[in-house]
């Protein structure tokens, strides 16, 4: 699954990719790694204003959720979503069936490769795209305490590609990455529920991936990881006779 990824752009940069605006007052910052489970906000486009950027908050918490309590609780378990199951599983039903889409920036993210007893970290980005988007779903829910809409947003995932699988290697997921065709259509066109499913379930080509396993800096409880050094390349020993983590 994917819990971290880097925007690591100026605020000039993805507006213009997007043709989007940041909100007023927005003092955007390069994100070199960014933790799901702290809930960090992440500038979003929604397929319901795409000319703008939106600060939503990860993970997220269903409209029909009862209290500040249960959204704490649920909104862990909302991160990611199976692309297969969004027009089934409570979390996700709504905002898939009502067409709450929305394209997550990035310019890289972060998996684990497990080799025995070992977990060795790995960054990945795309070749092709300095930014990519990756699907996701979006809601607002409204704390019944202070009337407020408060919006949130999950990652989706789909079945790794061969570099992946790889890769992630105890689960095989990665995150919906979207080519330039898809994001237009994930944006901006009125997909059936069967279009969704199908567009959802092609992975990213391999080929147009790049990875590398870099140090473990990234889990240091001593040492900040949101900085770019977080991003740099470490080897291990371990993985020289492995060429399929590599592209």
């Amino acid at each position: 699954m994917c819990f971290h990824k880097s925007l690591a752009i100026k605020a000039a940069e993805l507006e213009a990719r997007y043709e989007a605006a940041l909100p007023s007052g927005t003092h955007f910052q390069p994100v070199y790694h960014a933790n799901a489970y702290q809930f960090p906000a992440w500038p979003i486009i929604t397929k319901q204003e795409p000319a703008r950027f939106q600060m939503i908050h990860w993970g997220l918490i269903p409209r029909w959720t009862k209290s500040s309590t249960d959204a704490t609780e649920i909104r862990t378990k909302t991160i990611n979503a199976r692309s297969e199951s969004i027009y089934e599983k409570p979390s996700f039903r709504g905002a898939a069936q009502s067409g709450k889409r929305c394209l997550i920036p990035v310019t890289g993210f972060y998996e684990w490769h497990t080799l025995g007893s070992k977990k060795i970290p790995f960054y990945i980005t795309t070749k092709d795209q300095k930014i990519a988007s990756i699907a996701g779903l979006w809601d607002e829910w409204p704390d019944p305490e202070t009337g407020e809409l408060y919006p949130t947003y999950t990652l989706l995932t789909t079945e790794a590609n061969p570099l992946l699988a790889a890769i992630h290697n105890s689960k095989k997921r990665m995150p919906c990455v979207l080519t330039p065709d898809e994001e237009h259509a994930w944006l901006h066109e009125n997909l059936t529920e069967k279009e969704v499913l199908a567009l959802l379930a092609k992975p990213y080509p391999a080929s147009q991936m790049h990875s590398y396993s870099i140090s473990k800096r990234i889990t240091s409880r001593t040492e900040p990881s949101d900085v770019p050094e977080v991003m740099q390349r470490a080897e291990y020993a371990e993985l020289k006779n492995e060429p399929a983590l590599f592209t």
